[in-house]
């Protein structure tokens, strides 16, 4: 681009004001940071849209905001969206799908304002989207030597490549002949029985890469069930007090430690405990309904605004001990002993691999329990890098050691006003099995690997905890090669998808017999070459 060329940076923030208004001076602090650092590239840089007294932030909120401002720049203007929080995607990416000039994505390496799940979110849309574009991010930006050399060499040419000798295709490693059996006999069951994924009203909270082309996903065994979010709304209206009592009694039997309080504006009180376990029937009633294999819950923008949160439904749901759900058509009880497979924010992304590793791990005789994570944060801890993985509350209890290691909190009443609870915990110490499935450039695609969950000490846990999100499940996670400057130069995702054991080479081969081209990412790729 050129020398004297200036270059745009855009504040891309949440869909409620509530949360932009809260998050307003971090943004500010950041464009602040930004803008110095091209600074001292001598680049001229203007902030947009410009600060509103009115709404007390400068953020877009909304696409028909995004497509408003970017009708008003040149097509060939380079552009910097800007992340130092969560952002919807979509805000922007449908102007950028028409915009010509350079675009980077810019986020700050933070936990507490964790615009880099914001920024792994808007390039896993954009590859989705067909849209070219870099990425880059920092703790420290005009102070950061690697940065500042990224910062000059996007300045120059408008790109940013990275080195991607982390990633190795699976069709090129050495898998056992017991791994490739399994992957076979999957496979082939997969394509003459189907795994039917019902998937809740897609794309929440600007999430476009949580959408799969139905016709790729059927051509690999795997159609959808589309689903409405007010079929599920009223059949929870059919499941009784008496249900949802009894399956609120069994948690508590099992040793669930609920944060009760009485206030329901700030507190977790029955009546929304209650409003889940009925959420939690009905959604089992549809899966069996609709002859399911995954069910994926949206709870943002539509079921925000009319019943508590979904996590610990999802937690219940993703976990096999957990109460029985009679099916009222059959009088049978709804996956017996198994997990209910549930992919949330309804990200199909996950669903798929939370999917196919259940059902390795049940062909293994290995605990089936998955769940996505955000990829929030990390730092490192006695000289390994450990991620801090974290998810709104839905993470199954088995990942925690059981119920009686289970910590049911109100969710935060920011994002959460109607309540609900999480399903948190620490997650236990053991070898895990991680993956991401997607599609970027009209191809689908899975990243996957392994890595470990490792103890820490109390007081790292509690430092962790307060610098993310407190009432959250947490994993803290080392991934041998797959640290920051692999992470997030590649990972197609804020979501990441792991389960405990592994069974990584079963997981490639039924991908490549399934038909899907296969990463491998970080250290373990080396073990099988």
């Amino acid at each position: 681009m050129a020398s004297n060329e200036k270059i745009y940076l855009i504040s891309n923030g949440d869909f409620r004001d509530i949360t932009c208004r809260a998050s307003w001076p971090k943004q500010d602090e950041t464009l602040r940071m930004v803008k110095a650092a091209f600074d001292k590239l001598g680049v001229k840089t203007e902030v947009l849209p410009a600060y509103n007294p009115t709404r007390q932030h400068g953020f877009l909120t909304k696409q028909c905001e995004g497509t408003a401002l970017f009708s008003t720049l040149d097509p060939q203007a380079p552009i910097v969206v800007v992340l130092s929080i969560w952002a919807y995607a979509h805000h922007v990416s449908g102007a950028l799908q028409t915009h010509q000039g350079p675009i980077l994505l810019m986020a700050n390496f933070d936990g507490t304002w964790p615009g880099l799940v914001a920024l792994l979110n808007h390039a896993g849309t954009l590859d989705r989207l067909c849209v070219k574009h870099s990425r880059i991010w920092s703790e420290t930006f005009a102070d950061d030597p690697v940065f500042m050399r990224r910062l000059d060499t996007w300045c120059k040419t408008g790109e940013i490549k990275y080195d991607m000798s982390h990633l190795a295709s699976g069709e090129t490693l050495k898998l056992s002949a017991d791994a490739q059996r399994l992957g076979e006999e999957l496979a082939r069951d997969i394509r003459r029985h189907k795994r039917i994924m019902g998937q809740l009203d897609p794309g929440c909270m600007g999430m476009l890469n949580a959408l799969i082309n139905p016709a790729k996903l059927g051509a690999i065994g795997m159609p959808i069930e589309l689903l409405n979010q007010s079929d599920l709304v009223a059949e929870m209206g059919l499941v009784s007090d008496r249900e949802a009592q009894d399956h609120l009694n069994w948690l508590v039997k099992k040793g669930t430690w609920f944060n009760w309080g009485t206030d329901q504006f700030e507190d977790l009180v029955h009546g929304q405990v209650l409003t889940q376990m009925k959420m939690y029937s009905a959604a089992a009633r549809i899966y069996r309904r609709f002859g399911l294999s995954a069910i994926g819950i949206p709870y943002q923008l539509g079921l925000v605004r009319l019943v508590p949160a979904s996590d610990l439904v999802e937690g219940m749901l993703n976990n096999s001990d957990r109460p029985d759900v009679v099916d009222p058509a059959s009088g049978e009880v709804v996956e017996k002993g198994k997990p209910i497979v549930h992919f949330n924010e309804g990200d199909m992304g996950a669903g798929v691999p939370q999917t196919l590793m259940r059902d390795i791990y049940l062909r293994k005789g290995l605990p089936p329990e998955t769940t996505l994570h955000d990829v929030r944060w990390g730092r490192s801890y006695n000289g390994k890098f450990l991620w801090v993985l974290e998810i709104s509350g839905g993470a199954p209890p088995a990942h925690f050691g059981g119920w009686q290691n289970s910590k049911v909190y109100r969710q935060p009443k920011v994002y959460f006003p109607l309540g609900g609870g999480t399903c948190s915990g620490i997650c236990r110490p053991g070898v895990i099995t991680w993956a991401r499935f997607y599609e970027a450039w009209g191809e689908i695609g899975m990243d996957c690997g392994t890595g470990e969950v490792v103890a820490l000490p109390e007081a790292e846990v509690n430092d962790r905890l307060g610098k993310t999100t407190r009432e959250w499940p947490i994993a803290n996670t080392h991934i041998p090669g797959y640290d920051p400057e692999q992470l997030m130069a590649s990972h197609m995702s804020n979501h990441i998808v792991i389960g405990y054991g592994d069974i990584l080479q079963e997981l490639v081969a039924t991908c490549l017999h399934l038909g899907i081209p296969t990463r491998v990412a970080g250290k373990v790729k080396d073990t099988l070459q």
